[in-house]
């Protein structure tokens, strides 16, 4: 569908200055970082300091023909989760790196655990500094027919895209790169289907549609169809003055 509405016939020189941009946003993005530890550290404020830097989405740059966000590939969906604790925290060394699964809904409550604060046992989230893991992460992005549902527990990724009921399956420490669909491997039988029982014991509301006797048949097939848009929908203004409110019957962001 992106392949589509994208197109796949960029020059060479074209996906150089597709590059080019996102690499420089990239670096503009740490000279500004560097001001900011720069000037708590010579504020003298860096030492009790807790600094938690993410991202809400990474972006394709041309991987499987694809481009933007809203897939649960690597290139889109591991984004960075950088936390520096106090001086002292013994929590948060410096140089290192955790490879357990964390998500947004676990930044509040790492927080207030460096902070010594209580975290409220409504917060859905965890700390990443303390000793439980999760097992595994269930991701969800979209509804109706462009939807899609993710579970990665350990090295793998199981990506669910209802509209026609396919399913991928990658060995993230074998094919980081993910070109190697395990889903209809027979070697890969048992770990799909212990997956997808995890995936839809997450599944809630309208995605519970998906379902017929506890098994998935997702969507009828779709092919897709540009949508006509002359209002260039899903392109950003400045918002002012605000949009209304009602947005029923409206159609934003991404074209359905």
């Amino acid at each position: 569908m992106i392949q589509t509405r994208y197109g796949t016939s960029f020059s060479d020189e074209e996906l150089q200055g597709i590059h080019r941009a996102f690499y420089a946003l990239c670096t503009h993005i740490d000279h500004q970082l560097r001001r900011v530890i720069g000037t708590l550290r010579e504020e003298r404020l860096l030492d009790n300091t807790i600094i938690c830097f993410t991202s809400d989405h990474g972006d394709m740059l041309g991987q499987h023909g694809l481009w933007a966000k809203r897939l649960y590939y690597e290139q889109s969906a591991n984004i960075p989760m950088l936390l520096l604790g106090p001086a002292g925290d013994e929590r948060t060394p410096a140089c290192t790196q955790n490879d357990r699964l964390v998500g947004w809904q676990d930044v509040m409550p790492t927080l207030l655990d460096l902070a010594g604060i209580p975290i409220p046992e409504t917060v859905e989230g965890m700390s990443m500094v303390g000793d439980a893991q999760r097992p595994y992460l269930f991701g969800e992005v979209g509804e109706g027919p462009m939807a899609s549902r993710m579970i990665r527990q350990e090295q793998y990724k199981l990506i669910y895209y209802p509209t026609g009921n396919r399913f991928q399956l990658f060995d993230l420490e074998a094919d980081p790169q993910e070109m190697n669909d395990l889903s209809g491997a027979e070697s890969h039988a048992t770990l799909r289907q212990s997956m997808t029982a995890l995936l839809v014991g997450e599944l809630y509301g309208n995605d519970e549609e998906w379902l017929q006797d506890a098994e998935l048949v997702g969507l009828p097939e779709k092919e897709w169809q540009p949508v006509k848009s002359r209002e260039l929908s899903g392109q950003r203004g400045l918002h002012w003055p605000p949009p209304p409110l009602d947005l029923s019957g409206k159609q934003v962001g991404m074209p359905g």
